[in-house]
């Protein structure tokens, strides 16, 4: 892959002494004065720093780079990434949409695997598309993606294989490319949201002269994608898809020299074409250009205000110097953003959210962006604070409280990754790495970017970072674009108004701000454990306080220096009124926000400076709940924190003032796509509009108080059952001594749940008739969606079967939808059995497509389901859906993340520990008969209940 993109934010550096503090001036000089030593064999330039030793880095005669790294997490696997440096810019007028036409096409047939077969022959392997087994284009790139859940070696030489047929071998038959058309298009609608088209607007109003706008989403598209012959697929194929264009990384737990050897083996024979590639031009940025300003309109959009600035392209490197000017640039944007934090927090904000941005832009210029957005409608302010705030950074520079803020956390996302580099996930690696063959910068271990940084952070000081800030955010004149509902009254003429009537505002330097003490350290005598016993196959500790309070403890490896851990408290929404969910929407939204009693949010946010801890406490169905990773210097930090949010919360009013800020904006999205129509009402619609389900009303939600809030919570704070689990790199005597000395230390729990047995009542509806709901987005969009009740997850072997019958339902959807039909780019089928609610559950169908397509799809939908009911699958289709499963169930059992949720209620909960103990063995135990019989049993032709999802001019009786 050739280097055309670089990024400002370095991998890693490693311990480099350090006397005194550097003037800016003098990092610059270091920057344009050390020498290059050495090279990679990917020929990126080494400087006065390493890259990672334990990567091995090679390129083949014809061109080809590679680059393979042993690690083990997740144990046994291998992840392959095959990236060729080819995307959207590079297409010509006529090829619009053809380099992501290119990736689906390497799906769908090659010299030696038949149409149809590539995917097919991944999950026998215990492969999921999508999950596994994935593709992705971009600006500039195309990388295909395969996680192998084993590291054996004919699995890894049939990995090998398929790369080496996308790299050379397509067919991209006339017929396939046919079929595949409509996948795309479905894929193009599915995305086609007024993000996308507010950027699509942005990219045109801030970089006009560039192939970057003119190729995002370019006009025409779509019609090229209809119209488009499979001869122009294979031209841009033939110029681009070749071994001088391409790096492949291998990561996982493999043996380097062997894998190096099949490496050079299967693609030593990719020929090189005898001409260089003729790589286009990217255009150029107008830096004397501005000030300028732009409106875009949409109705769902929020209200956005970006203010663009850029400077010459500055080419960083991979050296010391680099990496510490780099951190001062950094230091001073966190410090910023932290103001934007603070100013969003304050009751009656008139912004949302703030934030400084700055990188470049592809390579042709050096970018900085301010983006806010506003409450409804107050776009003028949130311009104002965006500008002044920018601009008294540059005039004022930053306070030795808030540099210190900064610096800790900094501190502790060096450190924590240091900690735990030895057990980084193998899907990480491989993409950093691919990443240099297109940067030309280094890849570094986690250590040595922390040693670097210890050397350094001790000698900056607000000034250094003031002068660093100053040259990389005074760049040229602003360019301002304003996304609202409604076009600006007065149009780009007002926004320059507003941003010049800024601008000669003078603004006054940063408050400086104390740090308090945290109020919460003393809870109380630490509770005595009355109960420590092991449950041996599963290999926990179950412990119990004498006040009730229980706790699960699980020592592992698999996350060097981290643990999880989750805090459950009671019943959750279920010790709520039918007449208060909004209510308990609000309380897991807002909690955070509102402090406690002592501190505010902000406070909060001063005090935890470099900590590994989080505020607030969530509400689900069944449960009050905190999670979340730490580490054992800040567990039980952690724990006073959140036994503060448990006994003193806030409920300040900035808590209820941004709640009723960020609705608004939620709110006007609800008919924005079908899917956000599906999300917002497809819950009460299939529950007969059972207020716990789905989406509380807009006046529910706007109608909530602090005084309810607090009134409602209180019964279940105060004296609900509490059940603690803690997974990780964990020392246990020091977990138990401090929960209990903060929640063992309370007065006495509940053991056990209340049953809040009305509240457990739900029913499927009774209506059959077909549903027609409609959104507001773009004509071509919807979404075919077909339901059948089951009942609730009781039986844990019928459990098991529904989740296999969904994963089969959804292969022979791809099969028939998206392979046969061309008719939707990601069909999907579910099983959803409750655990909460007494003999609910669904079986549901979710696909989207061309609105003319909706009966066909619905068609196919039954005709599946009738088979199902009809005849028992074959076994391979019946495998390829099981082994994907046991093959996740594996890796899992690999995860801290897997035995957390385990743990979180293994003692409330107790009689469900089965349940994870028989997994694998109920889904072995899935035959085809027993699918059969399940599909008998809900699938039936009387119970499907078809949902319809289109544009409103498309509705019954719609004009």
């Amino acid at each position: 892959m050739k280097i055309r993109k670089f990024t400002r934010v370095l991998a890693a550096l490693p311990l480099i002494a350090m006397a005194a503090p550097l003037a800016a001036q003098e990092v610059d000089a270091k920057v344009a004065a050390t020498p290059q030593t050495a090279e990679t064999a990917w020929g990126n330039a080494i400087y006065d720093i390493a890259p990672d030793a334990s990567v091995t880095y090679g390129v083949l005669e014809n061109g080809m780079r590679y680059a393979i790294m042993h690690n083990e997490r997740p144990e046994k696997g291998v992840v392959l990434r095959f990236g060729f440096d080819v995307g959207w810019v590079d297409e010509e007028d006529d090829e619009l949409g053809l380099a992501h036409f290119i990736e689906h096409m390497a799906f769908n047939g090659s010299t030696n695997i038949p149409e149809g077969e590539m995917i097919k022959l991944l999950e026998r392997e215990g492969l999921a598309f999508g999950a596994d087994t994935n593709a992705s284009t971009g600006f500039e790139d195309t990388i295909y993606k395969l996680d192998l859940p084993r590291n054996d070696g004919e699995l890894f030489d049939t990995a090998l294989m398929l790369m080496r047929e996308t790299a050379s071998e397509l067919t991209i038959a006339e017929d396939a490319v046919d079929r595949e058309r409509g996948v795309i298009q479905s894929e193009t609608r599915t995305r086609n949201n007024f993000q996308i088209r507010r950027f699509k607007d942005l990219f045109k109003f801030v970089a006009p002269d560039t192939r970057y706008s003119a190729r995002f989403r370019a006009d025409g598209t779509v019609e090229n994608i209809d119209a488009a012959p499979a001869e122009r697929l294979r031209d841009l194929y033939s110029r681009y898809y070749r071994p001088d264009n391409a790096a492949l990384v291998i990561v996982g737990d493999v043996d380097v020299a062997e894998v190096e050897a099949k490496v050079r083996d299967v693609f030593g024979d990719w020929a090189k074409p005898a001409e260089a590639i003729d790589y286009v031009d990217g255009g150029t940025i107008d830096l004397t250009r501005g000030p300028a300003a732009a409106n875009f309109v949409d109705p769902d959009v929020p209200y956005l205000v970006v203010i663009q600035r850029y400077a010459p392209y500055d080419e960083p490197v991979s050296t010391v110097a680099q990496f510490r000017r780099s951190m001062l640039s950094m230091l001073g944007r966190a410090i910023v953003n932290r103001r934007f934090e603070q100013i969003r927090n304050a009751p009656d904000a008139p912004i949302i959210s703030g934030g400084l941005s700055g990188g470049d832009f592809f390579r042709l210029a050096d970018q900085s962006s301010v983006t806010m957005q506003a409450k409804e409608g107050e776009w003028q302010q949130a311009l104002a604070i965006g500008e002044q705030e920018w601009r008294r950074a540059i005039e004022h520079g930053f306070t030795e409280a808030e540099l210190a803020e900064q610096i800790a956390n900094f501190t502790r996302t060096f450190r924590n990754s240091a900690q735990q580099q030895n057990t980084r996930q193998s899907a990480g690696l491989a993409g950093g790495i691919l990443n240099t063959a297109k940067t030309g910068t280094l890849f570094f271990t986690p250590q040595t970017s922390y040693d670097m940084w210890q050397a350094f952070a001790e000698t900056v000081t607000p000034e250094m970072v003031h002068a660093v800030f100053k040259e990389d955010y005074a760049l040229s004149p602003a360019l301002v674009h304003v996304s609202t509902k409604e076009a600006i009254e007065g149009g780009e003429q007002a926004i320059l108004d507003v941003l010049s009537a800024s601008q000669a505002t003078p603004v006054e330097p940063p408050a400086a701000v104390e740090v308090a003490s945290f109020g919460y350290t003393d809870f109380g005598t630490p509770g005595e454990v009355v109960s420590d016993t092991m449950v041996e196959d599963l290999g926990f500790r179950q412990i119990r306080f004498a006040n009730g309070v229980m706790l699960n403890l699980k020592p592992t490896d698999f996350e060097e220096g981290k643990l999880r851990y989750s805090v459950r408290i009671g019943s959750g929404m279920l010790s709520l009124p039918d007449d208060a969910v909004a209510t308990g929407t609000f309380v897991s939204s807002a909690l955070a926000s509102g402090g406690l009693g002592k501190h505010s949010y902000d406070e909060i946010r001063r005090i935890m400076a470099g900590r590994n801890v989080a505020s607030g406490i969530s509400v689900s169905t069944d449960q009050f709940r905190r999670a979340g990773s730490t580490t054992m210097d800040d567990f039980g930090l952690q724990m006073q924190l959140t036994s503060a949010f448990l006994t003193d919360p806030g409920f300040r009013e900035e808590a209820l003032t941004r709640w009723l800020s960020i609705l608004p904006p939620f709110l006007a999205q609800a008919d924005a796509t079908p899917q956000a129509v599906a999300q917002f009402k497809l819950a009460k619609l299939i529950s007969d509009n059972n207020p716990r389900f789905g989406i509380p009303a807009q006046e529910q939600l706007e109608a909530v108080t602090l005084e309810q809030a607090r009134a409602l919570v209180a019964e279940q704070f105060a004296s609900a059952a509490i059940e603690i689990a803690v997974v990780g790199e964990i020392d246990e005597d020091e977990v138990i001594a401090a929960v209990a000395s903060t929640f063992g230390a309370l007065p006495e729990r509940a053991t056990a749940l209340q049953p809040f047995t009305a509240a457990r009542q739900a029913s499927f509806t009774s209506r059959r008739e077909p549903v027609t709901l409609t959104h507001a987005g773009a004509p071509d969009q919807a979404l075919a969606l077909a339901y059948w009740p089951t009942t609730d997850d009781d039986d844990a072997q019928e459990e098991a079967t529904m989740r296999l019958l969904a994963g089969v339902m959804r292969l022979q959807l791809l099969e028939e939808i998206r392979e046969n039909l061309g008719a939707s780019y990601s069909p999907g089928a579910s099983s959803g059995m409750s655990n909460t609610y007494d003999d609910y559950g669904a079986f549901w169908t979710s696909v989207v497509v061309a609105p003319e397509d909706a009966d066909r799809v619905f068609a196919t939908v039954s005709q599946i389901a009738k088979d199902l009911r009809e005849t028992p699958v074959d076994a391979d289709l019946l495998d390829r859906a099981r082994k994907p499963m046991l093959e996740n169930l594996t890796q899992q059992r690999t995860q801290n993340g897997y035995w957390l949720r385990i743990l979180s209620d293994a003692q409330l909960g107790a009689d469900r520990l089965d349940r994870y103990r028989t997994y694998e063995q109920r889904l072995n135990n899935v035959t085809p008969e027993l699918l059969q019989q399940a599909a008998a049993r809900y699938l039936t032709e009387d119970d499907m209940l078809r949902i319809s999802i289109v544009h409103e001019s498309l509705a019954p009786g719609a004009e």
